[in-house]
């Protein structure tokens, strides 16, 4: 429970392995938070047990909202899906909320702002989304990186509480996805989609992000930078991002991508993928030259044009129909008033 006795409204979800330094600090920049009704659950995915003993060393002072949930130590891992489906699994409130643990955030009023965007909801929040600012090397990263550019894109203004309504269409618009620090998600509505899938481990949060947006009813936006997002070190081997190779990395995008042209219930979400996906094939193309594979890299540069042609061919024939049914529908429309209107003579 909170330290006032009341039901947690947020369940903070951190997912850690081996780095109990950088987690403290993620750990104390949510504690920092001024909203009191939330809990922390800290899952740590088989660090070893140096590491593990440091984890308790951080956590010996901290208050009682705070869970330690112990994954065994396995060689890669359980992975990042996996930690955080464990954690949700586990979380007492209504809603979720996540952090990187090499992360942190940065707005001690993110989670007073989004209680009062849910408090004031007269329908069911699904989503809850706000902003973040990359750093690589302790530099801010000045470039779109996340979904900086959604607030520019609408057009109604904002309601009561400063929080917009979003739809699909204005998410896919923007040059990139919803990193899960910023995201806060229904508990319920997270059970309904399947949460992470523990299939992926790299872009889990993409992933996840695709088939949210797809299936959420509500989605709120808070025009707010509320983490710091610290860009993976190449060089470093500890993180989720630089464990795995390049390769392995589109490959994993590759599915990511799939799935949501298979089965996201949206067409301009299929279409999105489609796109994307055509993209992908062209830096695997590239990658595989830079290998030395020079029949791989031909291979996937056909794969590229081929989708890249079918999706514009697909897509162009959809507006081509939707135009004629357009046409048909107008004058169907100015043939039904004609016929109605008793000034014409027939």
């Amino acid at each position: 429970m909170t330290e006032s006795g009341a039901r947690p409204l947020f369940s903070v979800i951190i997912p850690t392995r081996n780095r109990a330094k950088l987690f403290a600090v993620a750990l104390q920049s949510v504690l920092d938070q001024r909203f009191r009704r939330f809990e922390v659950i800290v899952v740590d995915d088989g660090s070893a047990d140096e590491q593990a003993a440091q984890y308790r060393t951080v956590l010996e002072h901290a208050p009682d909202t705070v869970r330690l949930l112990s994954l065994v130590q396995t060689e890669r891992g359980h992975g990042q899906s996996y930690a955080l489906n464990f954690g949700v699994s586990h979380a007492q409130a209504d809603y979720v909320c996540f952090l990187d643990d090499d992360d942190q955030w940065i707005e001690p009023g993110h989670l007073v702002r989004a209680a009062e965007v849910i408090a004031a909801s007269s329908e069911p929040i699904d989503l809850l989304l706000a902003n973040q600012r990359a750093y690589r090397n302790g530099i801010p990263v000045n470039r779109v990186v996340w979904i900086e550019d959604l607030q520019e894109r609408l057009a109604a203004p904002p309601d009561a509480t400063g929080a917009y309504t979003v739809s699909l269409p204005d998410l896919l618009a923007c040059q990139a996805h919803c990193h899960l620090n910023t995201t806060i998600v229904s508990r319920d509505f997270y059970v309904k989609v399947g949460g992470l899938d523990e299939g992926l481990r790299y872009e889990c949060d993409r992933d996840f992000y695709l088939r949210a947006i797809d299936g959420a009813a509500l989605i709120r936006f808070l025009p707010h930078v509320v983490s710091r997002h610290n860009i993976p070190d190449p060089a470093a081997q500890a993180s989720m991002s630089t464990a795995v190779s390049q390769l392995s990395k589109r490959l994993f995008q590759l599915r990511v991508l799939d799935k949501a042209v298979l089965f996201s219930e949206h067409a301009e979400l299929r279409r999105h993928a489609m796109r994307h996906r055509a993209y992908v094939l062209a830096h695997i193309a590239a990658e595989a030259r830079r290998a030395g594979r020079p029949d791989c890299a031909n291979y996937y540069r056909r794969e590229a044009l081929t989708v890249k042609f079918s999706t514009a061919l697909s897509e162009l024939t959809g507006r081509l129909i939707a135009g004629t049914i357009g046409r048909a529908r107008a004058g169907r429309i100015r043939l039904n008033g004609s016929l109605s209107n008793p000034g014409i003579s027939r």
